[in-house]
């Protein structure tokens, strides 16, 4: 997985990409820590990510946590194929607004 961050204001966008696997989970903290500073709106495009697995979606599950805590509102967009399927499944568009 990879992940680039812009800050606007109280705005963050962020884009992921590659596939986010069990590989990638050392670098969930710095990931939770940099999308969650502030309040404000988090806007996470999943459109370059390919593949999610079971710890992968585990990530969004701490974002949420730390959302919640610091009063952010996460929005997930441009997920497709298996990646907007899985979350689906999963019921993420409960916890998050997808666009």
């Amino acid at each position: 997985m990879q992940f680039t961050t812009k800050r606007d204001g109280n705005r963050i966008d962020v884009s992921v990409s590659g596939k986010l696997t069990f590989a990638d989970s050392a670098t969930f903290p710095q990931f939770v820590e940099q999308v969650t500073k502030g309040s404000g709106i988090c806007d996470i495009d999943l459109g370059g990510l390919s593949f999610i697995d079971s710890t992968g979606m585990s990530l969004f599950v701490h974002v949420y946590d730390a959302a919640q805590v610091s009063g952010l509102k996460v929005v997930i967009r441009n997920a497709t194929g298996a990646v907007s399927e899985t979350l689906r499944r999963a019921s993420f568009d409960t916890l998050f607004e997808f666009r």
